[in-house]
């Protein structure tokens, strides 16, 4: 399935996946999505799909790749 996601060329080198991994976990903290989904909420807008999850199994993926 991660192969699907990223190329070859991060797949077979492990510095690639880690900086990637480090990077994706960087961006993705779920008390900023709940933040960013509050403040649609209260200007109106439908609350959004959480997608932390996703980038959050991504991240282990790679670490465990």
């Amino acid at each position: 399935m991660l192969a699907r996601i990223v190329g070859p060329d991060v797949l077979g080198d492990r510095a690639a996946r880690d900086e990637l991994a480090a990077t994706i976990a960087t961006f993705s903290d779920r008390r900023v999505e709940r933040y960013w989904a509050l403040l649609g909420v209260l200007n109106g807008r439908e609350p959004f799909p959480p997608q932390v999850p996703a980038f959050e199994w991504f991240a282990a993926a790679l670490r465990a790749g």
